[in-house]
């Protein structure tokens, strides 16, 4: 029985371990900045570093919800990359490290198809890791939007694109979309009616791909996708918040047997001398 409980205690210390050097690394690998050189496609795709994105994500003093809204929308678009590329997977995190919460690495083994290359419901995770498609971009800025007192949902357009839908005060509800850095003043059941209002803001879309990109998004296409179907696009989800406890619960619960023995122990031969 000792044997276990010293087993048990040698896990639970190596996963503590394991956390605690988490607490010291970042999951956004800096060569996040020089991909594009290799992807060929988007154009000065990420060109703001992490942590000093932060700052710039802070509301200033008088800043109006709209004023802070379509600035935040363009700094999440030059702080993060459009990645999700098998061959990062591992390069870039985008399964979660071990290091970072064994419990999400471990699952990416068990259900890869969910969480091998993992979108996290945390918005700060996902400004962290810096690369994502344009669900990562929008649910960081729903969260910031959220935690500065602005309604916010993810929509999905047509399966095809997901943007933030914004209730920036009494009159104004705008379409957000950090993952081009485009601002839409019109709700989404304006636009679903009339496609034709997102043409001007999407008017520039060949400025934003490399020349020889394959398959880029064009102003026609966002005006098609943007014509069809709407809905709420949801990430929540509740093993991800969960785990974060766990990582730091189940070390201790595993290193508790051993610890609870040698105290009995200390005290049994405390009484016996006494």
């Amino acid at each position: 029985m000792k044997m276990f409980k010293s087993i048990l205690f040698t896990i639970g210390v190596l996963l503590l371990s394991i956390n605690i050097s988490g607490l010291f690394k970042s999951m956004r690998n800096p060569e996040i900045y020089t991909e594009e050189q290799t992807l060929r496609n988007r154009v000065n795709d990420i060109t703001i570093k992490y942590p000093e994105i932060l700052e710039q994500l802070n509301r200033r003093e008088g800043e109006s919800n709209i004023d802070f809204a379509v600035r935040i929308n363009k700094v999440v678009n030059d702080g993060f990359a459009h990645y999700w590329k098998r061959e990062g997977i591992d390069k870039y995190n985008l399964r979660v490290p071990v290091w970072e919460n064994y419990l999400l690495y471990s699952a990416s083994f068990v259900n890869p198809k969910r969480y091998e290359r993992y979108e996290f419901s945390n918005y700060k995770k996902n400004l962290e890791r810096g690369a994502g498609l344009c669900s990562a971009h929008s649910i960081v800025v729903k969260g910031i939007l959220m935690e500065n007192g602005m309604k916010a949902e993810l929509m999905d357009i047509g399966g095809r694109h997901v943007v933030v839908r914004a209730e920036l005060n009494d009159t104004a509800t705008y379409v957000l979309d950090p993952d081009y850095g485009i601002v839409v003043p019109h709700d989404t059941t304006a636009i679903q009616a009339n496609p034709e209002l997102v043409r001007a803001p999407y008017s520039k879309m060949a400025d934003l791909y490399y020349p020889d990109a394959i398959d880029p998004y064009t102003t026609d296409l966002l005006v098609e996708i943007f014509g069809s179907y709407k809905k709420i696009y949801s990430v929540d989800n509740w093993f991800e918040h969960f785990s974060y406890w766990a990582i730091w619960i189940l070390p201790l619960f595993l290193m508790m047997p051993l610890v609870i023995g040698y105290f009995r122990k200390t005290i049994n031969q405390s009484g016996n001398v006494n």
